[in-house]
């Protein structure tokens, strides 16, 4: 789990790559890593993840400007969440498809955020790669994953057109919608069920306190990677219980 650990925050080091320059149509090998304000280059042992960061106490070793927590923080969830993978999957074929769907979603998670924009270039690969690697994995299976996912984008979709503008929901949101279902298969459903859950408790949240007004753009695909995130771990279950309570 240390091994997994330390290859996942390897793997967030890399995604706070892309959640900066991909939105921003940079390209993700060159230049190599620099300080995003002197623009001076960072030296390997400054780029190493979460322990840079404490050693130069979040701050540029050259200009001594601030650097963002986000960048330990991508890195430390991204590794956590890779070891709760390991332990919920085991070291079996399902824990690939796992975490790449846990690194596609926290690199969705910040670009969303920041953004309003689910990238194309994220979604659609990912959508076909988890739709062929659960279709290997559990053959007799396959029908499951892909009415998941096209009902899953299928349901979005008629909320986008049905109400647009009004739901908050983009074109980004239903692409989305469809590779989560192509990775969770039947465990979609508990896993928008939280998503809107989630976004539902949290708007009222954010109006209560202020901090949005009633015709401010809340981003959704935020809250589908969380509840996404949970159905990964605990979705079958929280299937399970849900259809026992209603015989």
């Amino acid at each position: 789990m240390i091994i997994l650990f330390l290859v996942g925050a390897i793997t967030g080091s890399f995604l706070n790559v892309v959640i900066y320059r991909l939105p921003r149509k940079e390209s993700l090998a060159a230049p190599g890593s620099h300080c995003p304000r002197c623009k001076e280059p960072v030296k390997w042992y400054d780029n190493i993840p979460i322990v840079s960061y404490m050693v130069l106490q979040g701050q540029c070793r050259n200009c001594g400007q601030p650097i963002t927590p986000r960048y330990p923080t991508v890195e430390t969830l991204t590794g956590a969440l890779w070891v709760v993978a390991g332990i919920q999957f085991g070291m079996d074929w399902p824990l690939l498809p796992a975490l790449l769907l846990i690194s596609v979603l926290i690199a969705i998670f910040y670009i969303d955020l920041d953004h309003y924009i689910i990238p194309n270039v994220i979604v659609l690969p990912a959508a076909v790669i988890g739709l062929a690697a659960n279709v290997a994995i559990s053959p007799g299976d396959w029908w499951v994953y892909v009415v998941a996912g096209l009902g899953a984008g299928i349901f979005f979709l008629a909320v986008a057109l049905l109400y647009p503008g009004g739901s908050g929901m983009g074109f980004g949101d239903v692409k989305l919608a469809c590779m989560l279902g192509f990775f969770l298969g039947g465990a979609i459903l508990p896993g928008l069920f939280l998503s809107f859950a989630i976004g539902a408790f949290s708007g009222i949240f954010l109006l209560l306190t202020g901090q949005k007004g009633r015709k401010s753009r809340i981003p959704f695909g935020p809250f589908m990677a969380i509840g996404s995130i949970i159905a990964l771990f605990y979705g079958d279950r929280l299937l399970e219980l849900w259809l026992g309570l209603a015989q």
